[in-house]
């Protein structure tokens, strides 16, 4: 199920027709208030000015350290 989400948010962000880029609500931990989402996503759900290259940037260099330390 966790799997499933987080690939529905990552298709969602390259959807043009998807207008809450952000996902719902509860798949944040504080909701709209959660620092992680405001740190990429404005409070309506658009990406912020850098936010998409940010995320993406964030999960690659992420799954790279991953890789690194195997």
């Amino acid at each position: 199920m966790v799997v499933g989400t987080f690939c529905s948010f990552l298709l969602g962000i390259f959807n043009p027709y998807v207008v809450n880029k952000a996902g719902p609500d509860w798949l944040w931990g504080g909701g709209r208030n959660d620092l992680v989402r405001s740190l990429y996503f404005r409070h309506d759900g658009r990406f912020r000015r850098y936010g998409r290259v940010a995320l993406l940037a964030t999960l690659f260099g992420g799954s790279a350290a991953l890789f690194w330390m195997l």
